[in-house]
């Protein structure tokens, strides 16, 4: 059942350093219990937690400065016109929608 386990690595020659201590760490925690290894990896997720949740306090907030471009004007959002019958609140209409609304309008006007 435990064929991953009984399989030995290849030993190449050109192997990097790194390679060779992955490696060395990996052989090291496969020959802890079952119980070790958890205990292990829970202590190492926990200190990477608490490392993501210091970094907010450790590194200071960025402050966003920026120049307006050359050559454009700001558009002002409080001047925007917005067509006749719809309100700032109301959601954008289909292309079918303005002439169905319109017929209804003018039926009910018709029928008063």
């Amino acid at each position: 059942m435990n064929s991953h386990r009984d399989m030995k690595q290849p030993s190449f020659k050109d192997v990097s350093r790194f390679t060779r201590w992955i490696n060395g760490l990996d052989e090291k925690d496969r020959l802890l219990s079952p119980r070790g290894r958890k205990k292990k990896w829970v202590i190492f997720l926990c200190i990477l937690f608490l490392l993501f949740v210091l970094s907010f306090t450790w590194f200071p907030r960025v402050t966003v400065e920026h120049q307006a471009l050359p050559g454009k004007t700001p558009v002002r959002t409080d001047t925007v016109q917005f067509p006749s019958g719809t309100g700032i609140m109301e959601l954008p209409a289909d292309s079918l929608e303005h002439p169905l609304k319109q017929k209804s309008n003018e039926d009910t006007f018709e029928a008063e």
